[in-house]
């Protein structure tokens, strides 16, 4: 093992980081001293004023060291690893910071829109699985070509590069590339088994086992994921004791007047001739978006259904990612008994400390389905609301990108997570 180069400090993590993982393993090579925290817990500890004191964006991994605080991943990385994982001469320390800049916008999101559906962190929306698993496909073949005349992504010895592509790639090969997989992309591979095989990484995830059979998305593990809200039936009143009146001879009393009756929602709507459990099958059982959106066509009919863009009115709030994803899901458990009316698609985009949220929904009726029980207007003050045309193209096709997945980035923050009501 090399000799220690003094950066020694505590790395603030969840357990099965990836990239606390890359951490380690640099950390081995750079022969630093990382202790992990052991009191800490997501979504507390790194929101709370101390935290944040020291990392202003509240995002892990984080390091805490002698020197100072870090919290980017490959800063952390590159400062434990040392100087020889960050390449020899500034051509190849260019070329190492390329490489781990492709692992982390190309690779990792590609990667989490396969794997979170079989990790049950979020649904199985065969449209991004599918636009994952072909963006995959292309970086592999890409990686491949570059791999087949060398044994290191940068010159002749692991750098930094290696690692983070190792760490972001690791999981794929346990869960998804099956031997098949693996044979296609033998370069690839051949690399993949030399940097899984050096004794650094070892002595931090241990022996990486290949992939027999590729994951599926587990309907169980989703629900016991994402349990629905129970809710709490309201404490029964204790009613007082009523004394027994003495009997004497009351006047007859006027009958109470009849309450009027509560009005369900869109109570006097004909049947529409779109079946929305229909449309909702179709959108999760379908491989690709082309029978949804035919089903959608055939069957759309203006006033029995209405579209409607939202998009949340205070961006500047939303700097934490885990909060943004809180905000839609919690919107959605108020929604619940609207399910049977309605279908939306609400994505989260950004990066850093920079989120919004933007979406598509169909509702029952002609007008702003959301006003129409007051249970459903709670969330719906903080987004502009936009009824879009079916028979304008540009109204259409925003509603078809959204169905097809194919929304990449809002006002020029990239895509995250979306969430399906």
């Amino acid at each position: 093992m090399p000799a220690k180069n003094g950066a020694d400090g505590t790395l603030y993590t969840y357990p099965n980081n990836p990239r606390a993982s890359l951490i380690q393993i640099s950390a081995q090579y750079g022969g630093s001293d990382v202790k992990l925290a052991s009191n800490f817990e997501y979504g507390v500890t790194n929101t709370s004023p101390e935290f944040k004191s020291k990392f202003p964006f509240g995002q892990v991994p984080a390091f805490e060291s002698s020197e100072g605080c870090l919290f980017d991943t490959m800063a952390i990385a590159s400062f434990v690893g040392g100087s020889t994982l960050r390449g020899a001469g500034e051509f190849a320390r260019a070329q190492v910071t390329q490489w781990t800049n492709v692992a982390e916008t190309q690779l990792f999101s590609s990667a989490c829109q396969v794997l979170y559906p079989c990790w049950g962190i979020m649904p199985n929306n065969k449209n991004v699985v599918g636009k994952g698993k072909e963006a995959l496909k292309n970086f592999m073949t890409n990686l491949n070509q570059h791999l087949e005349s060398r044994t290191y992504l940068v010159g002749e010895c692991v750098t930094l590069a290696d690692l983070a592509m190792f760490a972001y790639m690791r999981d794929l090969y346990a869960m998804i590339f099956d031997e098949a997989q693996r044979t296609a992309y033998s370069n690839v591979t051949r690399w993949f088994t030399t940097i899984m095989n050096q004794d650094e990484v070892l002595r931090v995830v241990g022996v990486t086992a290949l992939c027999l059979k590729p994951a599926q998305f587990d309907p169980k593990l989703f629900a016991l994921n994402n349990p629905k809200q129970k809710k709490e039936p309201a404490p029964k009143k204790e009613q007082p004791k009523k004394e027994q009146p003495k009997k004497e001879e009351k006047p007859k009393e006027e009958a109470a007047p009849k309450k009027a009756p509560v009005k369900k929602p869109f109570e006097g709507l004909p049947n529409a001739k779109l079946d929305l459990d229909s449309f909702k099958r179709l959108y999760w059982n379908e491989q690709s978006p082309e029978p949804v959106v035919k089903y959608f066509d055939d069957n759309f009919v203006e006033g029995e259904w209405s579209m409607w863009k939202l998009e949340y009115m205070f961006p500047k709030e939303l700097t934490i990612k885990f909060k943004t994803n809180n905000l839609v899901k919690g919107m959605f458990q108020r929604l619940e008994t609207m399910k049977k009316f309605a279908f939306g698609l609400m994505y989260v985009f950004g990066e850093g400390s920079s989120y919004c949220i933007g979406g598509v929904w169909m509702g029952r009726g002609g007008g702003n389905f959301f006003m129409e029980d007051e249970n459903w207007t709670q969330d719906i003050p903080s987004y502009t609301c936009t009824q879009l045309d079916m028979q304008n193209p540009t109204d259409k096709k925003y509603w078809t990108d959204f169905v097809a997945g194919d929304v990449e980035e809002w006002n020029g923050l990239p895509f995250v997570q979306d969430h399906i009501f």
